[in-house]
């Protein structure tokens, strides 16, 4: 076997892990990247949510706020 035999026979596999290596951390950062994108669109899902939370509490206490007022209103004029 020459020097040049054992080259390719020890550089071409070597070559070809490499790019393995190189080609798995290109898909790694892919994917990350997507699922950063995902996680930015799920965050502001949470926002809209917690907006609406807010709102529903908001209408809830005026929703008992005008229970409490007719509840008074009904005991004055005795209906209740």
């Amino acid at each position: 076997m020459t020097n040049v035999q054992l080259y390719f026979a020890i550089g071409i596999p070597t070559l070809a892990v490499l790019l393995g290596i190189l080609m798995n951390v290109l898909l790694y950062n892919g994917i990350n990247a997507r699922f950063n994108g995902v996680d930015g669109r799920f965050d502001s899902m949470d926002a809209r949510f917690n907006s609406l939370d807010a709102k529903f509490d908001i209408l809830t206490g005026k929703v008992i706020d005008v229970i409490n007022r007719l509840t008074r209103i009904e005991g004055k004029l005795g209906i209740g």
